[in-house]
């Protein structure tokens, strides 16, 4: 792909700038700019990977990180009063972090939209209803090649594409939840199966297989000729006046930039945008920019994700795609809201291990003991011969919005943001009702829970720029517009509402192209 030269990027007037290529950005600039729109993409990472393919445990430096499509510095945190600093699982250049995800692309449900029957929306219900979003829940699957099952009361899934058969030990997992009147069925996917896939879950597929929104969307869209990218591109504020951006500022190669455009668009994540918006604070904004409502930053949700040892009671292969497995019978359950349960493609071998464990170990109250951190590779090659043929699922359970969980600009923490967050009682109960769920479901068989107490999945922010009807309580309205910036639009997972209890990509995806309509309606 093609970088343009710094000074091109500032002497242009751009119909669109899109800060961040990940899988709401690229979304969004690649329909943009098959409208025929004049679309400029910045990327703080880079757009070359000499460490592809690295696992992110073998990966400390920054500029290894960066080299493997990983963020390079730790992020920082305080979690019921518990500081630490540690590596987040999010990606860092051209595709953001669908370079490392195990493409996982399912839909919400309509309660995840709105209150249905007994199931009560917790905070009424998105702006947005269901029926509205699905048209284009059917593109975003179209456009990213989604593979996967029709499923039962589902609505205009039949275009998902076929599924080889999964793995001998999922099927036997599949089957041992079926005759327990379970009702496993396959996971929906973002992968090509070309022949001896590894599925490339947590780094970067180098055969174009997976599909992360750099090989979808961002390299047609440069191919097209409507669009461009500067790389290695630091965003540090957005110049405004009292209606709206008047220009980009950001820094390349030492040099600062300013980008001018008609309209600007954030999907940075929901770590990044907020911190850049409480970044651009000035005169006409002192408490940030699109803050007059104070909601920047808060609401902060991830999902609870448990990784659960399962072992299968024989021996059975692994050959073929692993992460094949979803089961949605605990989604609403007992009157709780829960979410899914799926297989991850993991197998409790000696690099996943390691990898949980030094993120456990930068999480903990031990972590300033930093000589200790590398020899945790002995207990976890232990871990290994014991746990070794086991395969591991995961949850993702929903998180709910509270307003003191939240992201803060601070400029001397490594990535420039911390954030505060609080368990509250609900969410270690609904953490253990699905635990005690998933024993039973699985009691003919050796179960294992290998996380915390709550087990935050820090891959997985949303919710810091949430949309809303109302100005007073919301950033956004439902058109993803700031609701006092007039061509400001944020389109990563920070506009959600809620979390709902499924991998948020495929929602990021298809509310992007719901926006980019709205943006080409506005501009034709």
């Amino acid at each position: 792909m093609e970088i343009i030269p710094n000074s091109e990027a500032e002497e242009t007037l751009w119909d669109i700038v899109v800060v961040g290529t990940g899988m709401g950005g690229s979304s969004v600039g690649h329909r943009l700019s098959e409208h025929g729109h004049r679309v400029l993409f910045l990327e703080m990472g880079r757009n070359d990977f000499p460490g592809a393919g690295a696992k992110s445990f073998e990966k400390e430096t920054a500029e290894e990180r960066l080299e493997a499509g990983l963020w390079p510095a730790q992020i920082s945190g305080n979690v019921d009063g518990h500081y630490s600093q540690f590596f987040a699982p999010i990606g860092s250049g051209s595709g953001g972090s669908t370079l490392l995800y195990a493409a996982a692309l399912e839909r919400f449900e309509r309660c995840d939209f709105e209150s249905v029957g007994d199931n009560r929306h917790p905070t009424g219900g998105w702006p947005v209803r269901y029926d509205e979003f699905l048209p284009y829940y059917q593109q975003a699957e179209a456009l990213f090649k989604v593979r996967g099952e029709g499923i039962e009361g589902s609505e205009n899934n039949q275009h998902l594409l076929s599924l080889p058969r999964m793995s001998e030990c999922d099927e036997h997992f599949f089957s041992s939840l079926q005759a327990r009147g379970y009702s496993p069925r396959r996971l929906h996917v973002g992968m090509e199966y070309k022949p001896d896939c590894t599925e490339c879950l947590g780094h970067i597929c180098q055969r174009q297989c997976k599909s992360d929104s750099r090989t979808i969307c961002l390299e047609p869209a440069l191919r097209g000729g409507n669009a461009a990218l500067l790389d290695q591109c630091k965003v540090t504020r957005l110049n405004a006046d009292s209606r709206k951006v008047n220009f980009v500022e950001c820094e390349r190669e030492g040099v600062a930039l300013k980008i001018r455009a008609r309209i600007v668009i954030l999907s940075a994540g929901a770590y990044f945008s907020p911190t850049i918006l409480l970044q651009s604070n000035n005169s006409a904004w002192p408490d940030g920019l699109a803050n007059r409502s104070g909601m920047v930053g808060r609401n902060l949700m991830f999902h609870i994700s448990d990784f659960v040892a399962i072992w299968p009671n024989g021996k059975y292969s692994r050959s073929g795609p692993k992460k094949s497995m979803a089961v949605r019978d605990f989604y609403y359950h007992g009157g709780q809201r829960l979410g899914m349960f799926q297989s991850t493609g993991l197998g409790a071998d000696y690099g996943n291990i390691v990898y949980v464990l030094k993120n456990r170990f930068d999480r903990s109250r031990f972590s300033w003991i930093k000589p200790v951190r590398p020899f945790l590779r002995v207990p976890a090659y232990i871990a290994s011969k014991l746990y070794g043929k086991a395969s591991i699922f995961a949850t993702v359970m929903e998180d709910y919005p509270y307003q003191e969980n939240r992201i803060i600009a601070d400029e001397k923490e490594p990535s420039g943001f911390r954030f505060e967050y609080t368990i509250h009682d609900e969410l270690q109960q609904r953490t253990e009702h699905f635990r005690t769920l998933l024993r039973e479901a699985f009691s003919t068989h050796k179960v294992m829970f290998m996380g915390e107490d709550v087990s935050l999945n820090f891959g997985h922010p949303c919710g810091t720029c949430r949309f809303g009807e109302r100005a007073e309580d919301s950033v956004l309205n439902k058109d993803n517009r700031a609701h006092d910036v007039e061509n400001l639009y944020v389109v990563d997972s920070s506009f959600m509402p809620t979390s709902a209890g499924v991998n948020p990509s495929l929602t990021i995806a298809a509310n992007a192209l719901r926006v980019a309509d709205k943006i080409h309606q506005r501009l034709a």
